[in-house]
């Protein structure tokens, strides 16, 4: 069998690869890869790079010869690090600190000061495996298949070398921290672990591992050689850690209010509750706010339509960064939305007026079958607030505050979801942003080992919801199919 190279630019590496090998899986297998939101599938189209100036898709090509390939750069996308959180005071028993929140699509990294609980340095960048799929089930699928811990082994790389720029930005050596807690959903939580994700994909679709741990962070993590990791508790299959810690960064069973906290991604994890009780689920609401599945639909990067709106009649557009029209982001998507409905072009069934609407004179289009995946995920969504307020015995109109964590929450217009019917419009007033609380929850459990044990009471106590199990889900579903501000 023949063997080629295969010389990645801008990255110039020079891989590898015999004859008949998949590019994508080539990249893949050096972290080299670009997005694949299907997984490698050949149906998102969203896997492209250019041979000899010619763009194509990695997944589609197979090698039959010395290449050049060159990979479009990922930088410059638009990722959440600050948020909302109590205050907490430092037990002082580590000198210096990680925290990380791993997200399906972004990893932050915050180096925190054990003894004054001061931010350090914070690092950030798209999570390597979404060249493995856009929704956690794609790259579980892919793990499974390919008995592969390429997963676990890109995750790791990237929490070392997030470390080590914070590190130096910080100006100290990475053997002197010896802390370090991880937050992500249960799905990362156990791709970085390198636990069996299987019982994820099969009813009753519960973690292999739910409890909390403290363990030692080599091999996982290069810091001090006695370093630890903390590991918050995962509540169900997909509401995990990172909802836990989100939930302890407002210390959710103290709210006096009755409170509906929602982050909004792939699996629009949510719960409801106050001092008395939390109920916590999530929906699958698919990666169409993600960018994913979408004919133009980007990540949050210069060039992508973040905002829409209507102005005497006229559709009108801003790009993150002012820069060219490349395509529409999640907020832009859900404002775009709201706009056609308002202007007509599109109706309360989700009907559009034409075969796509194309964004003044550029390229970017938004088609009927775009407009169905926002139906399928914003009526996943709704019927998520619907049934934990049925399962709590109380009305929509009884929450009294609404939080939204999470990038697409921060940077999404509250109007706009209540146009659509995502959010129940008797609640826009009440609602507000919280920012990356996943990760100000990280921090307190880094920082203070009360609120490490706070999380772990806080999740046994929550509530699950399976949605899946509710005998009227699929009614609630079909009912907030339909747009509207009902």
């Amino acid at each position: 069998m023949n063997t080629y190279q295969i010389t990645v630019l801008p990255y110039d590496r020079i891989l590898n690869a015999d004859e008949g090998e998949n590019l994508l899986h080539v990249l893949q297998q050096n972290s080299l890869a670009p997005d694949a939101p299907c997984g490698g599938n050949g149906k998102c189209g969203k896997c492209i790079v250019y041979i000899n100036d010619r763009e194509t898709l990695a997944c589609q090509t197979v090698i039959r010869d010395n290449i050049t390939v060159r990979i479009p750069e990922k930088s410059d996308m638009q990722i959440l690090k600050h948020g909302t959180s109590v205050s907490v005071q430092p037990d002082g028993r580590d000198r210096y600190i990680l925290a990380y929140d791993i997200g399906s699509t972004t990893v932050v990294c915050y180096l925190l000061d054990g003894i004054s609980g001061e931010e350090l340095a914070k690092e950030s960048i798209l999570n390597p495996q979404t060249a493995y799929g856009a929704d956690v089930i794609s790259r579980i699928e892919y793990v499974l298949k390919n008995h592969s811990s390429e997963l676990q082994y890109c995750i790791t790389h990237v929490l070392a070398s997030l470390a080590a720029k914070a590190a130096a930005k910080a100006g100290i050596p990475l053997s002197e921290i010896t802390l370090t807690c991880v937050v992500g959903n249960t799905a990362m939580h156990h791709l970085f672990l390198g636990i069996d994700p299987s019982p994820l994909t099969v009813p009753p679709y519960m973690p292999k591992v739910s409890n909390a741990m403290e363990i030692p962070a080599a091999p996982l993590l290069p810091i001090h050689p006695e370093g630890r990791i903390r590991i918050l508790p995962n509540i169900a299959g997909f509401v995990g850690a990172d909802t836990v810690a989100c939930m302890t960064s407002v210390h959710f069973d103290q709210l006096d209010e009755l409170t509906l906290m929602i982050d909004i991604g792939t699996n629009g994890e949510m719960v409801l509750g106050d001092r008395h009780r939390q109920i916590a689920c999530s929906t699958a609401a698919g990666p169409a706010f993600e960018g994913a599945r979408i004919s133009c639909g980007m990540r949050g990067i210069p060039g992508a339509i973040d905002h829409v709106s209507v102005k005497n009649g006229e559709v009108c557009y801003h790009t993150i960064g002012n820069a060219e029209v490349r395509g529409l982001c999640g907020s832009g998507l859900l404002d775009l939305t709201a706009a056609l409905l308002d202007t007509g072009f599109l109706s309360e069934a989700g009907l559009m007026q034409a075969p796509e609407y194309r964004i003044s004179t550029s390229a970017v289009t938004l088609t009927q079958k775009d407009i169905s995946e926002v139906q399928f995920a914003k009526s996943a969504i709704r019927s998520g607030i619907e049934l934990l307020a049925r399962r709590m015995q109380v009305s929509v109109g009884d929450i009294r505050k609404v939080y939204l964590a999470g990038a697409f929450g921060n940077y999404m217009n509250p109007v706009s979801a209540c146009r659509i019917g995502m959010i129940p419009p008797v609640l826009l007033d009440r609602i507000e942003t919280i920012g990356n609380a996943a990760g100000e929850g990280a921090k307190l459990c880094a920082l203070n080992r009360r609120e490490f044990a706070y999380s772990q009471f806080l999740a046994a106590k929550t509530e699950f919801l399976e949605l899946a199990s509710c005998p009227e889900f699929q009614d609630c579903y079909i009912d907030h199919l339909m747009f509207g501000e009902e």
